[in-house]
């Protein structure tokens, strides 16, 4: 018979030592190792005696029952243990600092092999963030170099200036049914995430332990949280729900799903994907935000993250790729950033992304429904937008581009504008009521407009905008079963239809420009137009 082992660590064999480990595993109250349950001292003591024993196990559920239980240093966690806080149980925080943390300081476990299979469930998990000495900058939950982590179920209140939870070089990692509620930026923190996924890139990054092997995020998945105000008189709602804002060239965060969560009045980005790939972002519901969705390649200025791992600098961003945003809810606020904007660099190009099924009513501050800048091989389609203060969809500097079956009403800018962009299709949309032009073509190639319907464009000027304009050198388009309508009444476009003398090689057949406009239905100036059907007039 194999001897049980006293000690599970991380590195053994998942064999038989591991199994032996696991059969040792007890369920322990920290009450019975002398944490204060009455909040007038301190508890850390007695439940790091608990953690410690059930490291010394081999694994153990180690129990918080209901009460106050004050931390007074940081609490260490380590692997195959599962902390559960009872219903009416509370971490109070009561030292600057982070207050519980996988593993020792000075502990050298690279990659995914530091204190792993973890569990941290239930409670609450006051921060006291705006309580004297304690509004520094603190860190509730800190992982790394970890996998199979679990987080679920608990509340984290009032935290000052870094993060609720922190996954760093963790894979297999689950967040869910978590309230994250209060903020407090004590100077210089009006970015940070509840949930940050990082890399293991430096101390200053990660400040648990090393290595800082550039380890990044695997496989991680948010699902069924809150984000938002905790209501305590000198906090707000967190600065970003979700995401990443330190990076390393040749690494990415991968395999991110984000779905049915709850971001409400969240001050920036709901979700922050800074140089993510093969991630999903779904079901998630963003009301009163200053932002929703911002799909982010690394920034070419940003001095520290153009660094390759050994420190040489590129000076340039990296491609990413893979994203689905899809059956999103945003209502309001939206006066920081668009509600769901994919910016790329030059350098670093946004590739294959599915932007779908969302419903995006009202922007502010001139914010369009949807922009897309540097990126490539996208697909928008039967999204709804309304009552937004730019334009609906706006693209520039893209390529293989199809927007296709949206539904945009009242945008006071443009309906739909492709700038710059070559190999893009803006087929079957509804555009109604836009403020200025239905669709804008300008310094764009190889485009096809077929088959869409703008109801009364230029709805905010009269006899400046058109239902559907091409401009600025605007070459080889194909515009055919296009129809528009004037309003009827009020402010009209000047044109149903017009290309300015810069346009070239144009193909325009069985349109539908019917009905009065301020100046007239048609008016098209391209140099070498091909017409080879009459369109409707």
């Amino acid at each position: 018979m194999t001897t049980p082992v006293a000690q599970w660590l991380p590195g053994m064999d998942i064999t038989a030592e591991r199994l032996n480990a696991m059969q040792q595993a007890a369920t322990l109250l920290v009450t019975n190792f002398g944490a204060d349950s009455s909040g007038t001292t301190n508890a850390d003591a007695g439940i790091q005696l608990a953690l410690n024993a059930a490291r010394d196990l081999g694994g153990a559920q180690v129990v918080v029952p209901p009460g106050v239980y004050l931390t007074g240093a940081t609490l260490r966690i380590y692997s195959n243990t599962r902390l559960s806080l009872m219903a009416g149980a509370e971490i109070r925080r009561n030292h600057a600092g982070t207050v519980i943390v996988n593993g020792d300081a000075g502990q050298s476990f690279g990659g995914y092999t530091g204190h792993s299979r973890i569990t941290i469930e239930g409670g609450l998990w006051n921060m006291r963030g705006t309580t004297g000495g304690l509004t520094g900058s603190a860190m509730c939950i800190s992982i790394g170099h970890a996998t199979d982590i679990v987080i679920r179920d608990l509340e984290v209140r009032d935290l000052p200036g870094y993060h609720a939870i922190e996954l760093n070089s963790t894979t297999h990692g689950t967040v869910s049914g978590c309230q994250f509620r209060g903020y407090i930026d004590p100077g210089g923190r009006d970015f940070s995430e509840a949930v940050q996924l990082d890399l293991a890139k430096s101390a200053g990054v990660f400040g648990g332990f090393g290595p800082y092997d550039h380890t990044p995020c695997e496989d991680v998945l948010i699902t069924g949280c809150h984000f938002g105000a905790s209501g305590t008189a000198g906090t707000t709602a967190w600065p970003r729900g979700v995401g990443s804002h330190s990076a390393t060239i040749t690494k990415w965060h991968r395999r991110i799903r984000i779905a049915n969560n709850s971001f409400e009045g969240v001050l920036q980005y709901g979700v922050s994907a800074y140089n993510w790939e093969d991630a999903t972002i779904t079901g998630n519901t963003f009301v009163a935000c200053g932002s929703g969705v911002r799909l982010r390649s690394v920034i070419a200025s940003d001095t520290e993250d153009t660094k390759l791992p050994d420190g040489t600098q590129t000076s340039a961003s990296q491609a990413m790729r893979n994203l689905t945003v899809t059956g999103n809810s945003f209502r309001g606020g939206l006066a920081y950033d668009e509600p769901i904007v994919c910016l790329g660099e030059s350098t670093g190009t946004i590739l294959n992304v599915a932007i779908s099924g969302n419903v995006i009513d009202g922007s502010t501050a001139a914010q369009n429904g949807i922009r897309l800048q540097e990126a490539s091989r996208i697909a928008v389609g039967d999204n709804i937008i309304s009552n937004v203060a730019g334009t609906g969809i706006s693209t520039e500097d893209c390529n293989t581009l199809t927007i296709t079956g949206n539904n945009i009403y009242n945008a006071a800018g443009h309906g739909i504008t492709l700038v710059d962009n070559s190999n893009s299709n803006i087929i079957g949309n509804q555009v109604r009521e836009p403020g200025e032009n239905g669709i804008l073509v300008q310094s764009s190639s190889f485009v096809q407009l077929r088959d869409n319907f703008v109801r009364s464009p230029s709805r905010t000027t009269n006899n400046t905008a058109y239902g559907i304009r091409l401009s600025t050198n605007a070459d080889s388009i194909n515009v055919s079963g296009n129809k528009t309508r004037p309003h009827g009444s009020g402010n009209e476009a000047a044109y149903a239809f017009s290309a300015t003398n810069t346009v070239t090689t144009l193909s325009r057949y069985g349109n539908d420009w019917r009905g009065t406009y301020a100046t007239g239905q048609l008016n098209d100036l391209s140099t070498t137009p091909n017409t080879t059907a009459t369109d409707i007039t």
